[in-house]
């Protein structure tokens, strides 16, 4: 047969130092579930993921009261009953904020992981599988863009656009964040293209179309993955940073980066107003970084413990 599953590649690695029984079938995912639910770390961050998530769709649907809605009660009011995580500078409810805060920061998250893996993966691919003067280029570009300052990059990218929308917001962060995923991708994509199974394709007359879809990058998905889910708390991070600085979601979005800097000079009087979506802001992160250290554990048998 043409094609070699990646179960196949993985199995040949696998096999050098494994502690199973020699004949037993383990496939790279099943093995990695069984190695990714043993990491209790992993575990809480996957659980924290889940219930941000929930949050997220909720606050789309119900907060307790509106995101925007000011004076609903005295200024930097402390928690209570009524308000669990007290009120801001403007009387505005803190949890309610808080919960549509986690939108924004899975929204920009997420499509900042999604784009930036598009642009990086085939451009990855590209300068991998073809190499010479498609690889010199690319290469090129990606040493040239790793030396001019993200923060630099996506300011100059507001000010040209002239608006602080969502959806340009994960532009701006995208077009600095492919950088990793597309070295990651090329050097795989290196090292595949002269396995047997490619090899073997290539004999049979498989289009380079069909190599690098049907199996070079199945066979990258592992790393692949886990680089993607780094991009995640990256961007969330960097997107807290801008809205931080009045660069990010315009006012009255929720962002934690916002609500943070809105709160800053209040620290004193009412640090809630701060610490509250600080706070979010690095269980989120720490939950985002700990779930991608126990993926890239068990996708890659030689990280078993």
């Amino acid at each position: 047969m043409a094609t070699a599953p990646s179960d196949y590649v993985f199995q040949d690695e696998f096999t050098a130092d494994s502690t199973y029984e020699v004949g037993e079938a383990v496939s790279l995912w099943k093995d990695a579930w069984r190695r990714l639910t043993s990491n209790y770390f992993a575990l809480f961050g996957l659980a924290v993921i889940v219930l941000l998530l929930l949050v997220a769709i909720v606050s789309q649907f119900w907060t307790p009261y509106p995101t925007w809605k000011q004076g609903i009660g005295p200024t930097y009011g402390g928690p209570s009953a009524a308000h669990p995580f007290g009120l801001d500078q403007v009387g505005r409810d803190i949890l309610s904020r808080l919960m549509g805060g986690a939108a924004i920061a899975l929204a920009v998250g997420l499509g900042t992981a999604l784009l930036s893996s598009v642009i990086g993966i085939a451009l990855g691919l590209l300068a991998g599988f073809y190499r010479g003067w498609v690889d010199t280029m690319i290469s090129l570009l990606i040493n040239v863009w790793y030396g001019i300052p993200d923060l630099l990059v996506v300011m100059l990218f507001v000010v040209i656009i002239n608006s602080r929308e969502l959806k340009w917001i994960i532009v701006a962060i995208s077009i600095t964040a492919w950088l990793n995923m597309a070295r990651l991708v090329r050097g795989q994509t290196l090292a595949l293209r002269e396995r047997e199974f490619v090899e073997a394709a290539r004999s049979i007359g498989t289009r380079d179309v069909g190599l690098l879809t049907r199996h070079i990058l199945p066979n990258a998905l592992g790393p692949i993955i886990v680089q993607a889910t780094y991009l995640i708390p990256a961007a969330i991070l960097f997107e807290a940073f801008l809205s931080f600085l009045g660069l990010g979601a315009p006012p009255p979005e929720p962002s934690w980066g916002a609500m943070c800097a809105e709160g800053y000079k209040s620290l004193q009087l009412a640090a809630h107003v701060t610490l509250v979506p600080a706070f979010a802001l690095a269980i989120t992160l720490i939950a985002l970084n700990a779930f991608g250290d126990g993926l890239r554990d068990a996708l890659d048998p030689r990280m078993r413990r």
